[in-house]
């Protein structure tokens, strides 16, 4: 009865609306980009599918998107509040340094952050010293072991910060696997959307201001992470997220001159392509000039069916009703309808 009323209502509103076409499907996206990267991936982490890759499977140098695997470690045997002194270890390598000083005492969540946003290897041996028990190979043996476990047969770690090593690679095909493991450590991702960050002084009073080394926080809209890298043999690393309504994609691009500018593409043509929901419901729906597949026959006369192709669409930017498929017509419409005009409920208030 509810809904029928519902059904009711919905062609009394839409004879109201001025006659508008049919909702136009998004265009073919097309092939992906040309890119420079040597490798890459995008994926959908949404509908938990791969949409593209090249070379996915050659193996290369990571740099220092390999501080993503020692974070996850280090949540795993850590807590944030712990504090852990800096060994001297940590300060005499190379690379991109957070500022720490032998002897200070820091929080293992600090660390966390002059790891990720600064990407700083002391921070990242800093933390495998102490995870390890003093023993930095011990932790490298844990980052072997999870890589195993997350099925990443073609990577291979030799340290935690990501520096060239003979023995330190890995695939773009595995570091999706990495990516896609590290959505369910919430404090890392939200680590890594940190754009600007002041932490503590250091032993001797200078400042120190760390900026994310991800360009594209809040220059590319949705993105929200990853990581970058960038060392000789590697070239120039990317794992990245990036999100738009209740769409999330994953890419990888590693080997590349401008991690940023390819990510970018990447992401562009990612997000062009039909999500889950399109995908459903996009049978229901005819391209404008006739090309797409015919609209199937819901059950309602010739009127009805005029009333019902001018009801407006849901627009959140892109094509797409609603999450419905496979309802009969009167649910499809009463739930639309429900969308779609405010106040309008299935049941009566008490």
């Amino acid at each position: 009865m509810i809904l029928t009323a519902l059904v009711s209502l919905g062609l009394v509103v839409a004879s109201l609306v001025p006659p508008a076409p049919l909702p136009v499907p998004m265009s073919d996206p097309g092939a992906p980009p040309a890119l420079e990267s040597f490798s890459w991936a995008i994926h959908d982490e949404s509908a938990d599918v791969k949409l593209a890759s090249w070379n996915a499977d050659r193996r290369r140098s990571m740099a220092s998107v390999t501080k993503v695997m020692t974070a996850m470690i280090v949540l795993d045997e850590m807590r944030l509040d712990d504090t852990v002194t800096i060994p001297d270890v940590a300060t005499s390598g190379f690379g991109s340094s957070a500022g720490l000083v032998t002897g200070e005492e820091r929080r293992v969540y600090e660390l966390l952050i002059a790891m990720l946003v600064r990407s700083g290897n002391d921070a990242a041996m800093t933390l495998a010293w102490h995870v390890g028990d003093d023993s930095v190979e011990a932790f490298v043996d844990q980052m072997n072991q999870r890589a195993t476990e997350l099925g990443m047969t073609n990577t291979r770690f030799a340290n935690p910060h990501g520096l060239d090593a003979p023995d330190h690679y890995s695939t773009a095909n595995d570091l999706l696997k990495l990516t896609l493991a590290s959505l369910d450590y919430q404090v890392l991702q939200d680590i890594a959307r940190i754009r600007l960050v002041k932490l503590p002084d250091d032993p001797t009073g200078r400042n120190r201001l760390l900026k994310n080394t991800n360009l594209l926080l809040g220059a590319y809209p949705g993105v929200v992470g990853l990581k970058t890298g960038d060392t000789p043999l590697a070239e120039r690393v990317l794992i990245s997220v990036a999100e738009r309504g209740d769409r999330r994609l994953v890419g990888v691009v590693m080997g590349t001159d401008d991690h940023f500018r390819d990510t970018r593409e990447i992401l562009e043509w990612g997000f062009s392509t039909y999500g889950l929901r399109d995908r459903w419901l996009r049978p229901f729906f005819a391209e404008q000039g006739g090309a797409g597949a015919p609209v199937p026959d819901l059950g309602l006369s010739e009127g009805e069916m005029r009333r019902l192709r001018v009801m407006p669409a849901l627009d959140d930017g892109r094509w797409r009703l609603s999450a419905l498929a496979d309802l009969p017509k009167a649910a499809l419409i009463g739930d639309w309808l429900k969308d779609t005009i405010p106040g309008v409920d299935s049941e009566p208030d008490s």
